[in-house]
């Protein structure tokens, strides 16, 4: 049998320029505007991190044409480098959006921007929420072909589809035409990849600065004339087949278009916690226990905490001994939550994880996990619960969570939302005036002139 194989390359190539003359909905601007605040506000939180310094240190010593904005010094580099930089800082306190198992805004926003910045003419904010939605869209509809999960098989997702996401991204900036928005593409393929055993580690974050890099490359090199295959993405040797040793990839559909937009039905789950979003919703179980009892460490037997298999397996730290590790650690997001009543950026401190009082309580936390997962989130429980046994015999559980605060069924009001945003600011140690008047900036996106009314702080 044959199966009937779907021209992709090309048909992502078509939505990006056809998107030119589209006039988007609300509900997919708002989208944009969310995203974008995330991005830059984590981004600004995480500037000073060390694979963020470390990077620009190494992009200072590259030469090249001052193009583009960085939040880590006042310095402006080669856009492909800024968006490296950039992407790096706003997924390296892991504390940015996620949808569809990916980190969308980590890499759209900062490519969007340093290409913005790095155009002749002003782009404006409608331009850069156009470029957000249609790298958003190609993304998602790339990735939910694969029924197989990208984890399981030791693949980063981000790392390895945010490349073409922020190709598309950064094809809608600098305008390409329809062929060199296809090469943009296929050459974003070809540099498509990142191992999920570097978790824990700061090539973590770089997976997100190398994806926004790489797009932003790929586009400028196609808009100069460099050619790669048509069917780059859905070929007999391309990166979906090459992605799916299994073959489980759907190659027959059609690209999903028309009125009812991925981005528009999935959103963006906003992390109310900066560490894994494998961990969002056990953090919620425990601080609501809280509410009701609060327990000393030294009471506790042991805790069982209830997840999936899948979510188990991105959190594979149970001992960690730095802040790094702990972002990817159900143990430490369990003790933190039930000895600090917080999992934030005060907590997420070396001195801290490495606590007695909380390596022997994180020593006492064993995972439950189950192969069951909810129809349209593929790699989650049908519901997160924890259970505190204490050593008087007495059995504490928590309440079952579906949906963590944050997620974009549950989403974070406003209030909330502003909350996060300034807290970063306050974690950068920028002025609070400017904080505010940055946050009131964003959300007015869709109107702004050109990239250059974002006033991006330089953190010194």
């Amino acid at each position: 049998m044959h199966t009937k194989i779907s021209p992709l390359t090309q048909s992502y190539a078509d939505f990006i320029t056809d998107s030119a003359g589209w006039t988007l909905d609300a509900d997919v601007q708002d989208v944009a505007v969310l995203g974008f605040t995330d991005a830059i506000g984590v981004m600004l939180a995480g500037a000073r991190e060390g694979a963020v310094q470390t990077l620009t240190r190494w992009a200072l010593t590259q030469g090249g044409h001052a193009q583009s904005r960085v939040v880590s010094c006042a310095q402006r580099l080669p856009a492909a480098q800024a968006a490296l930089i950039n992407a790096t800082a706003a997924h390296a306190l892991d504390y940015d959006d996620f949808a569809f198992s990916n980190h969308p805004s980590a890499v759209l926003v900062p490519a969007i921007l340093a290409a913005a910045d790095a155009h002749p003419q002003p782009v404006s904010g409608a331009t850069m929420v156009r470029a957000y939605a249609v790298g958003y869209e190609v993304w998602a509809d790339i990735f939910l072909r694969e029924k197989d999960l990208y984890y399981d098989k030791g693949w980063h997702p981000t790392a390895v589809l945010g490349t073409l996401g922020s190709a598309a991204a950064a094809a809608v900036v600098w305008g390409l035409s329809c062929e060199q928005a296809r090469h943009a593409l296929a050459l974003a393929a070809s540099n498509a990849g990142g191992i999920f055993e570097n978790f824990g580690t700061m090539a973590k974050p770089y997976h997100g600065g190398r994806a926004a890099s790489v797009g932003l490359t790929a586009a400028g090199m196609a808009a100069c004339g460099l050619a790669a295959s048509a069917t780059a993405v859905e070929g007999r040797h391309g990166l979906l087949r090459a992605f799916s040793p299994q073959g489980q990839v759907d190659l027959s559909t059609p690209m999903h278009r028309g009125q009812a937009w991925r981005i528009s039905a999935r959103r963006l789950n906003i992390k109310k916690y900066p560490v894994v979003g494998a961990a969002q919703r056990c953090i919620d179980a425990v601080l609501a226990l809280n509410q009701q009892t609060r327990v000393q460490p030294g009471q506790v037997s042991k805790i069982v905490a209830h997840v999936s298999e899948r979510h188990a397996a991105v959190m594979p730290y149970h001992l960690p001994q730095d802040a790094l590790q702990a972002k990817f650690s159900l143990q430490f997001a369990v003790a933190s939550a039930l000895v600090h009543n917080a999992v934030g950026f005060a907590q997420l401190q070396d001195s801290v994880v490495q606590e007695p009082e909380l390596q022997a309580l994180m020593a006492r936390i064993e995972l439950h996990t189950t192969d069951a997962f909810e129809a349209d989130w593929r790699d989650a429980a049908p519901f997160d619960q924890v259970f505190v046994h204490l050593s008087d015999g007495t059995l504490l559980a928590t309440p079952q969570v579906r949906r963590a605060t944050g997620h974009a069924d549950t989403p974070l009001p406003a209030q909330q939302l502003q909350a996060k945003f300034m807290g970063c600011v306050q974690h950068a140690g920028i002025d609070a005036a400017a904080g505010l008047a940055l946050y009131a900036r964003l959300q007015q996106l869709p109107w702004l002139h050109g990239a250059a009314d974002i006033a991006l702080p330089i953190l010194t």
